[in-house]
């Protein structure tokens, strides 16, 4: 029984281990200034809102001045996507 224990121990450590970090980098036009903004998680469900979310935000204004210029998505510390603006908008601009 103790075998079976540890196995299920192990088991649920790694099913919830599994972390997510978004790094998502502002930039304000006017004042010229640059700030990062991150977000971590270990439920996958708000992960992957949070994914929709900064891919629909990326290129767009947050404000009349500050706009997401660039996006980095970790998971369990590994880099998975990186996401930059200026890609984006080269893309719909042929």
């Amino acid at each position: 029984m103790n075998r079976v224990q540890q196995m299920t121990e192990e088991l649920n450590r790694v099913l919830h281990s599994t972390t997510y970090q978004f790094e998502i980098d502002t930039e304000d036009y006017v004042f010229g200034f640059r700030k990062t903004i991150r977000k971590r998680t270990k439920d996958l469900a708000k992960a992957i809102k949070l994914d929709q979310k900064v891919r629909n935000d990326l290129g767009r204004f947050l404000s009349e001045t500050v706009r997401v210029v660039a996006v980095r998505m970790y998971k369990n510390g590994e880099l998975k996507t990186e996401l930059k603006a200026e890609e984006i908008t080269a893309s719909y601009n042929g």
